[in-house]
């Protein structure tokens, strides 16, 4: 019985976080809530989850009617959490619509990442008491758009330092410090034209600071989210340039894509202990862990580290170091956020020439058609195939064996042309286009190139009766040398060239 009764009050118990604040119980869809104006809201879906509480987009509820595309969020926490009172009363006293709209004017920008505060009030659900706050709904976190692609482009981050920067100067001229800047609290607008600006939310952790005195307070110690929490917020100190360090570990982690300290999470001490070895030597720090990190995120930690606990920052002197940077990149101030991937430019390889295809791979040789174009499109004239040497035909002689022609070839050269040991080219040439005529039969021999055809010459009665009286004993080979076998060569007299 006694154990029933155990298990009875577990379940029955709400949820707690480890640093002691209740979760509240999710509320359905369609609670009406009414603020301490008595005006009245919708709630709608659940959207997410805060540090303390549940998140739900609202609408204004009146006479029944309410927009569907709920434009609100609503903040619910159990009343007896204190952050969400604190947040509730930072917007009431330092985020006033006024205070706003008059440091715009003031500072001359357009927009201001501040949240804009709606209502607040108490809500009570199966007798459970809650308090809300009602503020614009906005787009995506910087966080979810960094998981996708584990790093932001060097200029988006100059981009939205600038921007973060000008919210901090804000809340620090109302003497308050925000104490969790992340990429979680950091949202995109959701309005047309408020895409590309960035909206600082979640002041649970938001106070004053004082410049009085150095004093740490063991109950404040390790405030905020230990990865980017300042070394002052480590001792429970809450200062402005503790905001500003705590900016300059964002930065540094979305460009660098990790932080020296990530695997000591669990071990504040020595994540404390990481972070005080970066801020005593910030120049070579960067130069051993983070060699890669543009020098601009290394000079503003530097400039921080220099500041004094009670100094105010030179807020213009820290957007002047991102502004420069941006126009070196040829990167207006003003353009749009870019969080796409970064794309990792291989280095070049030479390229080598493709492989022509062999047999043994079983593809198909590519027919060089580049160079078969280049040879029909060429002048015909210019394109003749190489004249080969032949012996020409003759009409009506038998041929003899080419042994004894070139015999005879030789003997008439050395005949002609005594003093030579061997033929000249010019007097091969010649002889080549000697006429050759038999016993019975003369014959005009032309020379020709291979392409032409041959011709057959008409012979009338006078030429070859004139011939009949020619034997091949007159020819001047056989009167050189009477030892000379009998040969074709003549010596015409009569025939001319038949014009073509």
């Amino acid at each position: 019985m006694v154990k029933a009764e155990k298990a009875a009050s577990a379940v029955k118990a709400k949820p707690r976080k480890a640093n002691g604040y209740k979760f509240p119980e999710k509320l359905p869809e369609g609670q009406i809530l009414k603020d301490v104006m008595k005006k009245e809201w919708i709630l709608g879906p659940s959207i997410g989850k805060g540090g303390f509480g549940e998140i739900y987009c609202a609408a204004r509820y009146e006479n029944g009617k309410f927009d569907k595309s709920y434009p609100f969020v609503v903040k619910i926490e159990p009343h007896e959490n204190g952050p969400l009172f604190m947040e509730k009363n930072f917007y009431i006293k330092v985020a006033k619509l006024e205070n706003v709209e008059e440091w715009k004017a003031k500072e001359k920008i357009k927009v201001l990442g501040i949240p804009t505060y709606y209502a607040s009030g108490s809500h009570v659900f199966k007798d459970e008491k809650y308090r809300f706050l009602i503020i614009e709904r906005y787009g995506n976190d910087l966080w979810n758009l960094f998981l996708k692609n584990k790093r932001f482009l060097p200029e988006t981050v100059f981009k939205c330092a600038l921007q973060i920067i000008d919210v901090l100067e804000f809340i620090h001229s109302r003497d308050y410090i925000h104490g969790d800047i992340k990429g979680a609290n950091l949202l995109l607008g959701l309005q047309k034209g408020t895409e590309n600006n960035v909206f600082l939310v979640d002041f649970g952790l938001a106070c004053k600071y004082s410049t009085k005195e150095f004093k740490r307070d063991p109950k404040q110690e390790h405030n905020g989210t230990i990865e980017y929490t300042s070394c002052d917020w480590h001792l429970g100190v809450p200062t402005r340039r503790g905001d500003m360090e705590i900016l300059g570990y964002n930065l540094l982690h979305w460009i660098a894509s990790s932080l020296p300290w990530e695997n000591d999470i669990k071990n504040k001490e020595k994540v404390h202990e990481k972070k005080q070895q970066l801020m005593k030597d910030v120049s070579n720090y960067f130069k051993k862990h983070f060699p890669n990190v543009p020098t601009v995120i290394s000079k503003y930690m530097e400039y921080i580290s220099k500041l004094k606990y009670d100094e105010a920052p030179d807020y213009h002197f820290c957007k002047n170091l991102f502004t420069t940077e941006l126009k070196k990149m040829s990167c207006p101030i003003g353009s749009k956020l870019d969080f796409s991937a970064i794309k990792n430019t291989p280095k070049k390889i030479p390229s080598t020439p493709k492989k022509v295809a062999t047999p043994r791979s079983g593809k198909k040789r590519k027919t060089p058609t580049k160079e078969i174009n280049e040879v029909s499109d060429a002048d015909p004239e210019e394109i003749q195939p190489k004249r080969t040497r032949r012996t020409p035909k003759r009409n009506g002689v038998v041929p003899e064996e080419d042994k004894e022609e070139e015999e005879i070839k030789s003997e008439t050269t050395a005949k002609l042309e005594p003093k030579a040991t061997k033929p000249t080219r010019r007097v091969r040439r010649k002889i080549e286009k000697v006429a050759i005529l038999s016993d019975d039969e003369d014959d005009e021999i032309i020379a020709r190139t291979p392409e032409e055809p041959k011709k057959t010459v008409k012979k009338t009665k006078n030429q070859k009766k004139e011939v009949d009286k020619v034997s091949w004993r007159d020819a001047p080979t056989v009167a050189g040398n009477i030892n000379n076998k009998a040969g074709e060569y003549i010596k015409k007299t009569t025939l001319s060239r038949r014009k073509p």
